[in-house]
């Protein structure tokens, strides 16, 4: 019988895990997120970050829907402080509010270049698809067999040797052709992040869906926590992950060379 009590202490933990997650990325405490007031801190490369670079964010904000977190370089520690301290924080994710940080930013040759939601898995996971065609299964250094594909750049990194990689992926196959692929990076040894990508001719048939949720399990069976990334104009990708038992859990923003 479905106890909703418990699918709600699942949720519960995984965000957590996931504030945590990003209180290692930002350098605060996984309660900063969920306090009455925003908080600003130095950019910071800090142990057990996802690695998604190898030298400190010169800005980036992240919230879960209550506060905001920046992690900001030093010239940017006053501007941060003063846009978190402007009434709602929340405000800074419109459009009127991004305006405002890449005013700021050019003034250093950068721009918002990462504007992303993320998503975290419905719990007990029990949303595998089935569909029609094989699935199968790669790991380490066998995904490299997909890399002679190279339509799937939104599923691979297209590297499974570097220390953030292909760690896994599910592709579905008719006969000799991958139709579709799903792939997961190790951003870090606990959050696994999935990407997908499908052939242009196989669109629309329930193949994204069926190798991520047939991914999303397997995350699981190896002890990590799929997480599902995409921007706010991918609608097809947006709803792929909620088909998939994935539930909107936090925004993130970050600064890029121009």
């Amino acid at each position: 019988m479905f106890n909703r009590n418990s699918a709600a202490n699942s949720r519960y933990r995984l965000t957590n895990a996931a504030a945590e997650q990003l209180a290692a990325d930002y350098g605060c405490r996984a309660e900063d997120f969920f306090r009455r007031t925003n908080k600003v801190v130095l950019s910071q490369l800090n142990f057990g970050r996802r690695n998604f670079r190898n030298e400190p964010d010169f800005f980036k904000l992240a919230t879960f829907g209550e506060s905001v977190v920046a992690a900001a370089a030093p010239e940017m520690t006053d501007f941060a402080e003063e846009l978190l301290g402007c009434g709602n924080a929340l405000r800074i994710f419109d459009g009127k509010g991004v305006a405002e940080i890449n005013k700021e930013l050019a003034k250093y040759d950068r721009t918002i270049g990462i504007f992303s939601q993320y998503y975290l898995p419905k719990m007990p996971y029990n949303y595998i698809h089935r569909y029609a065609f094989p699935l199968r299964v790669y790991e380490g250094e066998d995904i490299s067999e997909l890399y002679k594909y190279t339509e799937f750049q939104n599923a691979l990194l297209y590297n499974c040797t570097e220390k953030r990689r292909d760690v896994l992926a599910v592709s579905a196959i008719n006969g000799s052709t991958v139709m579709g692929v799903a792939g997961a990076s190790n951003d870090s040894e606990r959050f696994w992040q999935i990407g997908v990508d499908v052939a242009e001719p196989y669109r629309g048939r329930g193949v994204a869906a069926a190798c991520v949720s047939m991914l999303a399990s397997e995350i699981f069976m190896r002890g990590a926590i799929p997480y599902y990334g995409t921007w706010m104009g991918n609608i097809a990708s947006q709803n792929v992950a909620i088909s998939c038992g994935f539930y909107p859990a936090w925004t993130e923003i970050v600064a890029t060379p121009i």
